[in-house]
């Protein structure tokens, strides 16, 4: 009866020894599952600031960009109205124009709009507007 006791404590031991293994070994998956966790939950928290952070940065660098583009376009097409009131003061028509050009009349008007406007010269002012700008504004 001995020998059957001592067996029967021993398959006990056994079993709460490999009962604590395994719960060792669940409780450092738990530990390593809650790192984990954690981990992909923070990275994707930084994932919507990188996406907001993007965004804000293409709306001023786009917003920096168009208001160079208008910058320019308004000085080129101040160059190109000039040209053409230059080719007006020189006698030539409208249709004239927009023959030499290629370009509709309708066109042509639109650019002629954007001319700078020319100070009339008065007796006090003494102002002497020299012409000729409209290639130096054409080239910007």
């Amino acid at each position: 009866m001995t020998t059957a006791g001592t067996s029967k404590i021993e398959a006990r031991r056994r079993a709460r020894e490999a009962t604590r293994r395994a719960n060792q070994a669940r409780a450092a998956r738990e530990r390593a599952n809650i790192e984990n966790a954690a981990t992909y939950i923070v990275a994707k928290a930084r994932l919507a600031e990188i996406d907001l952070w993007e965004t804000e940065r293409l709306a001023a660098v786009t917003g920096q960009v168009r208001a160079e583009a208008n910058r320019r376009r308004a000085g080129t097409r101040a160059g190109a109205g000039e040209a053409i009131r230059l080719l007006q003061e020189s006698g030539e028509t409208l249709t004239t124009i927009a023959e030499l050009t290629g370009d509709g009349i309708g066109e042509v008007r639109a650019m002629l709009r954007h001319a700078p406007k020319i100070e009339k010269r008065t007796a006090r002012s003494g102002s002497h507007a020299l012409r000729g700008g409209a290639a130096a504004r054409i080239q910007q």
